[in-house]
């Protein structure tokens, strides 16, 4: 990709997603490129999607989204007057309708391996063609996570949570794992773990690992089947 763009936008997060339809739509030349193959950030790569309802007190973007949202069955899983919980595939969908009306130009599926400052700013990628450069006035990071800061940051411990979806309910208590949030929706019991103090360069082994002991473990001893799991953690 040899284009120049005004700004590249990385991590399709609800963040990053409404500040490249607002630049798109003062004219500018951008790229929103993510890690995945889909947008929506954290709530669709990590589940998690449950939003503070203050999140979406504006007019504009993401007022639409959270309307757009509502529009959809079983878009909305669970409110109160604190919290909204979507259903990710809901958050996928809304992403990408909000990205098309707009020809928002994407790049999924690329990881970033070293970002240059200067004038044009240029971050190094690597994806299917293997390892490219783009280029841009401005690159902001937007991501969940902060993926293009962690770059310039040593090894460091993090707090990451694996947000899942279960068919069958589990117990508030269940040994071995720390449960921080159970919510029951029309869908099943969304359900939150965490595991703390985890080495930076650990993260997808770790999640990976606990992953796969959870869904073993709920069926062994509670015989609740696992309905939707994360692509990545949510990092902390």
């Amino acid at each position: 990709m040899n284009k120049t763009f005004d700004t590249i936008i990385w991590g399709p997060s609800l963040e990053g997603i409404k500040k490249a339809i607002e630049l798109k739509q003062e004219g500018k030349e951008v790229l929103l490129a993510g890690k995945f193959g889909f947008p929506g950030g954290k709530a669709t790569e990590s589940l998690s999607c449950l939003f503070s309802a203050g999140y979406f007190n504006d007019e504009g973007i993401l007022a639409r989204f959270l309307k757009l949202v509502e529009g959809l069955k079983y878009g909305i899983l669970y409110r109160n007057a604190q919290w909204i919980l979507m259903h990710p595939e809901a958050v996928k969908r809304v992403c990408w309708q909000l990205l098309e009306e707009n020809n928002v130009e994407l790049l999924f599926h690329v990881i970033p391996l070293k970002l240059h400052q200067g004038n044009p700013m240029r971050v190094d990628v690597f994806g299917r063609e293997g390892k490219f450069t783009l280029e841009a006035g401005l690159i902001l990071d937007l991501s969940d996570d902060r993926n293009l800061d962690n770059l310039k940051r040593e090894t460091r411990n993090r707090d990451i949570f694996i947000n899942s979806f279960f068919h069958d309910p589990l117990p508030a208590h269940f040994p071995g794992f720390r449960i921080i949030r159970s919510i029951q929706t029309p869908i099943g019991q969304y359900v939150s773990i965490s595991q703390k103090n985890v080495p930076s360069n650990e993260i997808e082994s770790t999640f990976n690992r606990e992953l796969d002991r959870l869904s073993k473990e709920s069926w062994k001893k509670h015989q609740a089947r696992i309905l939707m799991v994360p692509v990545y953690p949510e990092v902390k």
